[in-house]
């Protein structure tokens, strides 16, 4: 690899290894964490949908800012800085008031991290060459070691749950300032409504409301599953290697994802990886054992790996270079905006309400209606691999 390839390579890297580092504590372990504070699973659900309630709008206005200056960068440093600042405070709040404006303050910076980053690997892709999904694996790889170690090193759920991220999250402000400016011309005449008018695609939106019905579907694993594992009596260590599994498989479909996406359409894909979800969901809504479980979570390379990053090469595909951080931009605000909105809201009702086995059920249906909206795009559409 070239010297100045791999330099450009090694900012983007280390910030998704931190970034998922983050998220491979905060997502598995912190909705136990507010549990431990008196909250019901109702109460942990909705300040869980902050997060994709800010998504519906935070990642179009930091995105049409990376556009307009043509700084991704920048703005990310401002992200991951907003991002520390947000999080701090759950060291000291315990009541569910100000945990609302904690969690909101987090969330304005933390749900436009990913389409803003994702754009900037996009762009050193497109000028020197290489996969987008081997950028991306990093990632996953940051989010596998941070979940397993933490769940194995800690005996419950406590405030290393919160101290652990936040040391993460200032490392990860001060890393930021590595990143590199993409170099593509600035775009100062954007319109701020430039990244809703790629909505006239037909074919990015039956994958843009696909993927926002799987994501309502993964709701109840990404917000009650600590939850559930610890209604069966079962280790913090089980959620950690669970995830940890989950995240080496999504690994080994990144690597090799290139390759697959040179023979199969992303149509295909994508209704595999939300069939092979059903079926995962399915085995969740009848498993009480740890080794059942934790089988159970080696499908999580078809869950997210495969969607992921078929899904963020079709956007790539369909949209103008000038619009990159934009398009990925609305894909996070359907998304994870709106089926994350969704998802948290009715995981978290719907577990005091059902269960977690049979919300689990619920969630293996919803997996095969994605499959068939999915199916709409146009069987002649292909994607490059990224």
């Amino acid at each position: 690899m070239p010297p100045i390839q791999a330099a450009g390579r090694l900012p983007i890297i280390g910030f998704y290894v931190l970034y998922f580092s983050v998220t491979g504590i905060v997502l598995p372990f912190l909705p136990a964490y507010l549990k431990s504070l008196a909250l019901s699973v109702t109460q942990v659900g909705l300040l869980l949908c902050l997060s994709p309630l800010l998504a519906l709008g935070a990642p179009h206005f930091w995105a049409h800012l990376a556009d307009r200056t043509g700084r991704p960068n920048r703005v990310l440093t401002v992200l991951a800085i907003g991002m520390c600042a947000g999080f701090s405070p759950l060291l000291f709040v315990d009541r569910f008031p100000t945990l609302v404006l904690t969690f909101a303050a987090y969330a304005f910076f933390a749900s436009s991290i990913t389409p803003l980053v994702d754009s900037l690997a996009l762009q050193h892709v497109a000028r020197t060459g290489g996969s987008y999904a081997h950028l991306r694996l990093f990632g996953s790889l940051g989010f596998v070691l941070s979940s397993t170690l933490f769940g194995l090193l800690v005996d419950s759920v406590g405030r290393a749950t919160v101290l652990v991220p936040l040391a993460l999250l200032a490392t990860l402000a001060l890393w930021s300032l590595t990143l590199q400016e993409p170099g593509v011309p600035t775009q100062s005449t954007l319109h701020p409504l430039s990244g809703l008018r790629l909505l006239a695609d037909r074919d990015l939106r039956w994958l843009l409301a696909a993927s926002a019905l799987h994501w309502i579907a993964c709701a109840p694993y990404h917000g009650t599953f600590s939850i559930f594992v610890g209604s069966l009596g079962l280790r913090p260590s089980v959620v950690g290697l669970s995830a940890g599994l989950g995240v080496a498989a999504e690994l080994g479909v990144m690597l090799l994802y290139p390759r697959v996406a040179e023979r199969i359409s992303p149509r295909h894909l994508l209704a595999l990886a939300f069939v092979v979800s059903a079926l995962r969901w399915a085995g969740l809504s009848q498993a009480t054992s740890a080794p059942v479980i934790a089988a159970l979570s080696s499908l999580h390379g078809m869950t997210f790996g495969a969607f992921y990053v078929s899904a963020i090469a079709f956007v790539a595909r369909r949209v103008p270079p000038h619009l990159r951080s934009s398009g990925q931009g609305l894909f996070a605000a359907v998304t994870f905006g709106v089926g994350g909105l969704v998802g948290y809201a009715s995981a978290g009702a719907g577990y005091d309400w059902l269960g977690g086995h049979r919300l689990f059920a619920v969630a293996s249906v919803l997996e095969l209606a994605s499959t068939a909206l999915v199916l709409r795009i146009t069987p002649q559409e292909s994607v490059r691999p990224a």
